[in-house]
């Protein structure tokens, strides 16, 4: 795991997983997923890909199998794919970013040389963003603990300080709009 911080100022965390292997031998099937898990709780899976490789069409063809056969068993959510970038790694073996085709969704990058990083932050960005919901909350001025929690845990877009109560218009993930908003939440 490593920490990260995005062009917004956002910070996340990237967690590396194993990465696949064609035809594995059914007996190492089970642990294999069971490493993969964890992808069913990121807000953004980055799915790297050898760029330069010849057969990276059937590696792809690969993951996408696994990953719906885990949607199959109830593992993964269906709505994977909206949440996914593809990272074309390895462009430095095609002759740098421009070389290699990319689609929506996708983004080409080296890791060895660095290129293509930026454009690869700007893009998780954009998509943990477009995981956000805006929400406008009342909070006492007492209640410091609240508001900490919105700026640790959200991005305050806005804040009008009044004498009675601090409107507070925030960007915050579902999970942790509907953390915030559980009516068992100390107050």
């Amino acid at each position: 795991m490593r920490g990260l911080r995005l062009p917004s100022g956002r910070r996340v965390i990237l967690s590396d997983t194993v990465g696949f292997i064609s035809e594995l031998p059914t007996e190492l099937v089970a642990a294999f997923r069971a490493t993969l898990e964890e992808v069913s709780e990121a807000d953004v899976i980055l799915h790297v890909r050898d760029a330069a490789h010849p057969d990276q069409a059937a590696q792809r063809a690969d993951v996408v199998a696994v990953l719906d056969g885990m949607v199959a068993d109830g593992t993964m959510d269906e709505s994977w794919p909206a949440h996914t970038l593809e990272v074309m790694n390895k462009a430095d073996l095609l002759g740098g970013v421009a070389n290699v085709p990319v689609r929506a969704g996708m983004v080409a990058a080296s890791a060895i040389t660095g290129e293509g990083l930026a454009a690869l932050c700007e893009a998780i960005d954009e998509r943990i963003a477009a995981g956000m919901e805006v929400a406008d909350y009342t909070i006492p001025p007492t209640d410091g603990a609240r508001l900490a929690w919105l700026y640790q845990h959200g991005e305050v877009i806005g804040r009008d300080d009044g004498e009675v109560a601090i409107h507070v218009t925030v960007r915050l993930l579902a999970a942790d709009r509907a953390r915030f908003e559980r009516p068992d939440r100390p107050r």
